[in-house]
């Protein structure tokens, strides 16, 4: 899902227990709990390769969690890139 979606789940005060992630989101809140001072920050896929290519080859998934024991193969490029900062271009509208 789109991380914009993310960051309000997380953020809401409120419960969402109609949400399908609604498992996950609580777990991360009950972490973000653990500690001091956490920030959740927009960041465009284009900075952030890994989850965008995540996030992308998991729309072809059922619904559930998705453990990795190992990183897949065509993971590695993108990993590359971000370790690297490798940049992008986007346009973003002004308004």
């Amino acid at each position: 899902m789109d991380f914009d979606t993310v960051v309000l789940l997380i953020q809401s005060k409120v419960s969402n227990a109609c949400h399908p992630n609604v498992g996950l989101v609580n777990i991360c809140k009950r972490l973000m709990n653990l500690f001091w001072r956490i920030k959740l920050q927009h960041i465009y896929r284009e900075r952030n390769d890994v989850t965008n290519g995540l996030a992308t080859w998991s729309h072809n998934l059922d619904l559930g969690y998705y453990y990795f024991e190992e990183s897949p193969a065509w993971l590695g490029c993108l990993l590359l890139n971000d370790s690297l900062g490798a940049v992008k271009a986007r346009l973003i509208s002004s308004s």
